[in-house]
């Protein structure tokens, strides 16, 4: 059962890793493989306690994801109504890149990203080239993003490497 779990932690931390640079789900998928791999034996070598260190991490993540993109966003010269514009089209960047217009999942999101910020902008400021900076300072932080959940992701794995290596089992 053991090499079973281990199996599935691999796969899903692999997955998650990948992940991070399509979606915003990377560090998440890997936390659901670490807590199959917990329940899968039995907790003896991936703990509670160690399952909620994994949380805060991923939780941390989840939150620097939107800090980035906002950050980014305010150093170029976005308004607020902007940043909310360069989340928002992220999101749907990356639902219509996936599904609708097969350009794929990171073009669409850096895109969404990018014209969000900029069309909300443009509306509200009427100025192309603040525009254009307010997308451009979007794009930048969720590339941020990505690198935080990098180090988030390595750190995560490092956690169960050392579980897993100094188990008892």
């Amino acid at each position: 059962m053991e090499i079973l779990a281990l199996v599935v932690l691999i796969l899903f931390s692999l997955i998650g890793f990948a992940a991070i640079f399509f979606t915003t789900f990377g560090t998440f998928i890997i936390l659901v493989g670490s807590v199959l791999y917990a329940f899968m034996t039995g907790f003896a070598i991936v703990s509670l306690k160690t399952l909620l260190i994994l949380l805060i991490f991923y939780l941390c993540g989840e939150v620097l994801e939107y800090v980035f993109i906002i950050v980014g966003a305010k150093k170029f010269g976005a308004s607020n109504p902007a940043v909310a514009g360069a989340i928002i089209g992220g999101i749907v960047g990356a639902i219509l890149g996936l599904g609708f217009f097969g350009m794929g999942l990171i073009p669409g999101t850096f895109l969404g990203i990018f014209l969000g910020a900029f069309l909300v902008e443009l509306v509200i400021q009427r100025d192309l080239v603040k525009s254009l900076k307010a997308g451009a300072g979007g794009v930048l932080g969720r590339i941020g993003s990505i690198a935080a959940k990098v180090i988030i992701a390595i750190i995560m794995f490092a956690i169960l490497a050392f579980g897993i290596i100094n188990s008892p089992i």
